[in-house]
């Protein structure tokens, strides 16, 4: 029984232990990532490279993954070409009721779609779900969609989309935010006249921005460049941005060549060639480096000076046009090999990190081997000693039976005449043959008998008993005052045969020794026997039974 328990227990173990060095793994490595990937998600995407779809077994870690997977890759500017289990989190999020998950997914598959060219499909995607949501996730849902709209440069969808947050604007400041990005739009559609309607409107209005403030700076910049898209309006579109440089104090270089570009743009319309020339003159002078630093305002900026050229000569400069041709293409070139650089570096980190991670789990193996070892070691030295310990055990325990079949022989062969203990024993053993095998010479085969009647109660096969009790009982009866009948008679039905036997033997004087080989029971069996009557007699641990037993009137009752 308890070499099955160690078993049992050691099987246990050893199941738990794969669990203890990796259970949880891919749920902590998950929750890790996500946590994360907002603002670090190239160590985020590192991460995930450590698991295995296939490997997750929930459909919550499956969904997780891939929305976190996407959202690395939409912070890190990469496409979501292969991020095509993203309608299996959408769907997961969508039956499980977890709405922030469920737009973050959606607005990610859309993405997906969008790299694609399902340009359409994303927008159809994104906006089906607007109008079911509550105004904080509607804004949401159509800023990314204005986002889209600019990206696709639809400048009608985009018109769309700033009706819709100025409705579900908050306040005055973030609805007069919304129609200032409707000046862009408009603008690009060749509705200036409406843009600068637009600006006068917002202007007039009482919660409009002071002036001087940067918001009332901004919308300025706004309207000239609403103004300077017709001639005529063009000085006015000028003095409007000399007066905001005027107020702008302490502007970095770099920041004024943002207003100085434009200013180009609208002297040319209003026909000052030599303002337009002398701000390119400031723009070369102040930021040299323009074409590394933002090479599309570079690349604008020589688009004017082309234009600049035309109208001192008359003609257009076929060199300076090749060499802007050339620069755009080497911008386009430089950004893709950046890219691809980029993309080449963090795909050498994560095959790093895949390798790491793969040679972490060898390592993990291989103490697993080592553990499962060392947990077979243990349990075959447990059994081992076991074992042992049963058989010296079963030693100590014939060893004793011997003993007390010595001393049982030699109180018979002894006894004094009126002795009843002696004479008791004398019986016993005469009814169990025991006094001739001790009183002839000790010979191997007496030596050898007498050990197979020691072993008696070790073997699980019934053996014969050695006292004949039914002719004992009477013997008790007689030498000690009817102590068996009293017995029977006083706990009819409390005590067992074998707890009656063990009485009759103790009141008799017997050792716990002796009476182990009379009824072929270990003296352990004997001990659990006398706690068991003591408890069915209602004594102490520590009380004699036998002084209780012989004291005790005799009835006819139950106890």
């Amino acid at each position: 029984m308890i070499v099955n328990s160690i078993i049992r227990y050691a099987l246990i173990l050893f199941c738990l232990l794969p669990l203890w060095s990796c259970g949880g793994k891919e749920s902590r490595l998950l929750e890790t990532s996500a946590r994360i990937v907002d603002e670090r998600p190239d160590s985020a995407y590192m991460l995930l490279k450590n698991l295995d779809f296939n490997n997750l077994k929930d459909k919550k870690l499956k969904a997780d993954y891939a929305l976190t997977r996407a959202k690395a890759n939409m912070y890190m500017g990469r496409s979501l070409v292969t991020d095509t289990l993203l309608s299996q989190a959408v769907d997961f999020y969508k039956a499980v009721g977890d709405t922030a998950s469920h737009i973050e997914s959606v607005i990610a598959q859309a993405n997906h779609l969008r790299s694609l060219e399902r340009k359409d499909e994303a927008w159809a995607l994104i906006d089906s779900l607007v109008n079911d949501m509550p105004c904080d996730i509607q804004r949401q849902l159509n800023q990314v969609l204005l986002g889209f709209s600019f990206s696709d440069k639809d400048n009608a969808k985009a018109l769309m989309i700033i009706d819709r947050q100025i409705k579900l604007a908050h306040d005055g400041s973030e609805r007069l935010n919304f129609e200032i990005k409707k000046i862009t739009p408009l603008v690009t559609l060749n509705r200036s006249k409406d843009a600068v309607a637009l600006c006068d409107s917002l202007f007039a209005l009482p919660d409009a921005p002071e002036e001087g403030s940067n918001d009332w700076l901004y919308m300025r910049i706004n309207y000239a460049a609403a103004l300077g898209e017709h001639r005529e309006t063009s000085p006015q579109a000028v003095a409007i941005l000399k007066d905001v440089l005027g107020r702008m104090k302490n502007v970095p270089s770099d920041k004024l060549v943002e207003f100085y570009i434009p200013m180009v743009n609208l002297q040319l319309n209003s026909g000052n060639i030599n303002e337009a020339t002398k701000y390119t003159n400031l723009v070369d002078s102040l930021d040299s480096d323009i074409f590394d630093r933002d090479p599309v305002a570079a690349s604008y900026l020589e688009f004017l000076k082309i234009v600049l050229d035309y109208e001192h000569n008359g003609a257009l400069s076929l060199s300076r046009l090749s060499n802007t041709a050339h620069s755009l293409r080497k911008v386009s070139n430089d950004l893709e090999v950046k890219r691809q650089e980029r993309d080449d570096a963090l795909e050498n980190a994560y095959d790093l990190s895949r390798s790491n991670y793969e040679l972490t789990i060898r390592h993990q193996h291989l103490w697993l081997f080592i553990i499962l070892i060392m947990l077979v070691g243990v349990i075959i030295v447990t059994i081992i000693f076991f074992v042992a310990h049963r058989r010296r055990q079963k030693l100590i325990e014939a060893e004793e039976r011997i003993e007390a079949l010595e001393q049982l022989a030699m109180a018979a062969t002894k006894p004094s005449p009126d002795d009843k203990q002696a004479l008791l024993k004398k019986t016993l053993l005469l009814q169990i043959d025991i006094i001739r095998a001790f009183a002839e010479a000790p010979t191997a085969h007496n030596q050898e008998a007498l050990k197979k009647i020691s072993n008696a109660g070790n073997s699980d096969s019934e053996t014969d008993a050695l006292v004949n009790w039914s002719e004992l009982y009477p013997v008790i009866d007689e030498l000690y005052d009817k102590f068996h009948a009293n017995l029977l008679n006083d706990y009819p039905g409390v005590l067992s045969e074998r707890e009656i036997q063990i009485l009759c033997l103790l009141r008799a004087g017997f050792s716990t020794k002796e009476i182990g080989v009379l009824i072929q029971q270990t003296s352990n069996s004997v001990y659990v026997s006398k706690t068991s009557i003591r408890k069915k007699l209602g004594l102490l641990p520590k009380e004699d039974f036998i002084a209780f037993l012989t004291t005790r009137k005799p009835s006819s009752g139950k106890a």
